[in-house]
């Protein structure tokens, strides 16, 4: 008993052990575009707008719900009048059926699928491949870009560049059925395909790449390019599973240019600060508002780049997993969000230097008005003091005093050395306490130099052994050597170096 390629055993009992291959008889082509557009997922129905109300995946089904809050869901889809679409290059037909998708990814960024049934074959496809690529696309005379836009509320002028909606991250799913392995496209069939291009190439100088799960069956053919994919001979919720997959890796790839763009904008104001400015608040204002705008980047690239790269763990299926895998590096997102990190993390800890320069600036600033602030006080201190002295003195009831005489009489010589005395007293304690830490810190650096404490630290931990220097035996005299035992080399041969000759 085998399977046959419809999935029902081949001795006739019913009962079908997986879902039959996709059998439709034309072509499918899926172009993802990303767009300016955001939504709040939190504003979103929870019970509404799960992947799985229009998109089947069979088996799989159960780990999509799960995994609904980590993958993109569908807002809307709309099936278009095939014959009020106009293309820029193909003219040699009409679809069979379209369908306007809007997807809106978990971190609130709307994107715009496009599929049309046409009965091309695959090389013919591909000045159809380029219109939907760069969206050059009509639909009863209004742009393709203009109608998705109108479609979830956004109004802008046609041709009007500033509010364009459509960015430049794009992907391309290329689907066909293949009945046996003599229809599996080749290698030149699939390499025109992807790059969209009808040309010969030299198979050694080539990006597509093909993930080994997507090519184990005779019929089934998996080729991915950074812009491209070919998918052939799959069941449809594998096919399902490729769009939601491509829907979050385009979906990522213009979150990673976002956030590369707004850290170059912080490292630009970073570098255009001004170096003179005195005034240390509006430096650490503006250096906190960046770290606090590095800190929500660094959360937006770990969880809608960096987390969306790994399917696996949401849905433990090989293929749906190798084709997620394989897109994910085919357009660099792995290797540049890596990059991007990098930038952020030596931009937060440059800011956090610059951070601590204001800081010790604040402090050095707060010392000086503290050491002008105790001065004053010091000075105010002494000078009443000393008047306290003087005029407390003057104004005792006793009969040292008399109210006859002048303070300046010579009469009160004595008060006036008391009082001098007194402050140089407090003067020669002070030199004295001052003169006495700055020996105890002289004391203090030479006590213990870097070399011996580490190496006291190793001997003290592991044993190691400190030498003393002056117990080196000296250096044996010139003239002195010590006798060989080794014959010497035959006439004619040169000593060996070092070697003196005899």
């Amino acid at each position: 008993m085998t399977l046959n390629g419809a999935g029902t055993r081949s001795d006739g009992t019913a009962g079908g052990l997986f879902a039959p291959y996709a059998s439709r008889p034309h072509l499918r082509i899926t172009t993802v575009y990303s767009t300016s557009w955001v939504c709040d997922p939190a504003r979103l129905s929870p019970d509404g707008h799960a992947p799985t109300d229009l998109l089947a995946f069979g088996r799989l089904t159960p780990f999509y719900d799960m995994a609904k809050e980590q993958l993109p869901r569908v807002l809307r889809k709309e099936s278009l009048d095939c014959a009020s679409l106009v293309c820029q290059r193909w003219q040699t037909g009409l679809p069979m059926a379209a369908t306007l998708w809007h997807f809106l990814h978990p971190s609130g960024q709307v994107l715009v699928a496009l599929t049309l049934d046409v009965p091309l074959g695959l090389v013919e496809s591909v000045p159809l491949m380029e219109d939907l690529y760069y969206a050059s696309i009509e639909c009863g005379g209004v742009p393709l870009e203009q109608l998705a836009g109108e479609r979830v509320g956004h109004h802008a002028p046609n041709g009007d560049a500033a509010t364009r909606g459509f960015l430049p991250e794009r992907h391309q799913l290329v689907f066909r059925s293949v009945s046996s392995p003599e229809d599996a496209p080749g290698d030149d069939v699939i390499q025109r395909v992807i790059y969209r291009s009808d040309l010969p190439y030299r198979p050694e100088h080539s990006s597509i790449s093909y993930p080994a799960e997507l090519n184990r069956r005779p019929t089934t053919v998996g080729a991915l390019g950074p812009y491209a994919s070919l998918i052939c001979g799959h069941q449809d919720y594998i096919e399902n599973c490729v769009l939601l997959s491509a829907v979050q890796t385009v979906g990522s790839a213009a979150r990673l240019r976002e956030i590369r763009e707004v850290a170059y904008a912080y490292g630009h104001r970073f570098r255009a600060r001004s170096e003179t400015e005195r005034d240390t608040h509006r430096r650490r204002t503006m250096l906190e508002s960046i770290s606090e705008g590095l800190s929500h980047l660094e959360l937006e690239l770990s969880y809608s780049v960096e987390a969306g790269g790994d399917i696996g763990t949401l849905v433990p299926a090989l293929r749906v997993e190798s084709f997620h895998n394989a897109l994910y590096s085919a357009m660099g997102l792995t290797g540049r969000s890596s990059t991007i990190g990098q930038m952020l993390g030596r931009l937060s800890n440059a800011i956090a230097a610059e951070l601590t320069s204001v800081e010790s600036a604040e402090q050095r600033a707060g010392d000086r008005r503290r050491i002008r602030t105790v001065v004053a006080i010091t000075f105010v201190t002494t000078v009443s003091g000393t008047l306290s002295l003087l005029f407390g003195f003057f104004g005792i009831n006793a009969r040292q005093v008399d109210d006859q005489r002048s303070m300046f009489d010579d009469r009160y010589t004595p008060i006036y050395a008391l009082i001098a005395l007194i402050l140089a007293c407090a003067l020669a304690i002070f030199g004295g306490m001052r003169l006495h830490e700055r020996r105890t810190e002289r004391r203090e650096r030479s006590r213990i130099r870097n070399w011996e404490t580490i190496h006291g630290l190793l001997a003290r931990e592991f044993g190691a052994v400190m030498l003393n220097p002056a117990n080196f035996a000296a250096p044996a005299s010139p003239g002195r050597t010590v006798p060989g035992s080794r014959t010497g080399p035959p006439d004619g041969e040169p000593h060996p170096s070092g070697t003196p000759a005899h």
